[in-house]
């Protein structure tokens, strides 16, 4: 469960100082409980990497919270419990830990929380997605992006999207390279994961480009240690996303994202042999997840990198 406790920002039983706290991290509301009885105990830990504030709330009461046009997208994943939630005139979406609820930005939310409903809240920068969005097409939006208010948590895609989600849970976060990767991963997952009104000419069948390839082996080759994405790397050869994936796929065999962990790999091992020490010399490389670096490493070249270091 992605809880953010490394990141906490408030704890209070009073209603305006609940208020204050959202919209300081997200925007303006009303917020009212629907069982005056109940007791009310707001929890909130919160973070914000770059383009992206994520938070995990609870209200431990039944509250209805409603606000005014939103400004950017918003994604609302319960973890716990039920909400239903509402995007402008869309119908609502009884959300639960298999079901979340997607907000556009220029229209009112009305949401319906139970007591035992904690959430993780998305927020995601309206003019970022849009420009990863182009990025993937390699071309400018015409209508406005469009997703559909209701997301399946249970597929393999969805899935796979959480698991990018728990990053946020690390305490470095905040470092530049880890920041402005895992937002572009987010924004890039939502894209490629929920239904939206591009859908169809992401999935549209790809030309082959190996010019557009090569340079971009080059550009990795030549700068590994920037936060490179899909969205990013296409942009720079002037090709789609998909056109991308599909020429290291056919060339490679690898994604662009594997295909640029080998060569950072390899920076890493020839790092930890000149003398380096292994977490910095990791995180200088952008691993950042000591066990998962630990198997790739091991997976590549035999050995764990503090094997490498003794030798």
């Amino acid at each position: 469960m992605i809880t953010l406790s490394a990141f906490p920002v408030v704890h209070v039983t009073d209603l305006d100082e609940a208020r204050l706290a959202i919209e300081r991290t997200y925007l303006p509301h009303q917020l009212s409980v629907r069982e005056p009885l109940e007791r009310f105990d707001m929890r909130l830990n919160a973070v914000k990497v770059g383009a992206l504030t994520a938070g995990h709330l609870s209200y431990g009461a039944p509250v209805r919270l409603t606000t005014v046009d939103a400004s950017n997208f918003h994604v609302n994943i319960p973890l716990t419990g039920r909400c239903e939630q509402r995007c402008g005139s869309a119908e609502p979406v009884a959300s639960d830990p298999g079901r979340a609820a997607v907000f556009m930005p220029g229209r009112p939310a009305d949401l319906h929380w139970g007591p035992d409903c904690g959430q993780l809240c998305l927020m995601l920068d309206r003019t970022e997605v849009e420009r990863e969005l182009e990025r993937q097409l390699c071309r400018p939006l015409g209508a406005p992006l469009e997703f559909a208010p209701a997301m399946d948590l249970t597929t393999p895609a969805a899935r796979s999207w959480l698991d990018v989600l728990k990053l946020l849970e690390s305490p470095q976060t905040h470092h530049p390279l880890l920041a402005t990767h895992l937002q572009n991963m987010v924004i890039a997952g939502l894209l490629l994961t929920q239904p939206h009104n591009y859908r169809d000419q992401l999935d549209a069948p790809q030309r082959r480009a190996p010019a557009a390839i090569q340079k971009a082996v080059e550009l990795i080759s030549e700068a590994p240690e920037r936060p490179w994405t899909p969205g990013i790397l296409a942009a720079k050869v002037a090709v789609s996303v998909r056109t991308l994936q599909y020429g290291f796929k056919r060339s490679f065999d690898l994604s662009p994202m594997a295909y640029l962990r080998e060569v950072r790999l390899d920076r890493v091992h020839a790092d930890l042999r000149a003398g380096g020490t292994v977490a910095a010399v990791a995180a200088r490389w952008g691993f950042f997840h000591h066990g998962r670096f630990a198997a790739a490493y091991r997976r590549k070249f035999g050995c764990l990198p503090s094997d490498t270091v003794s030798r």
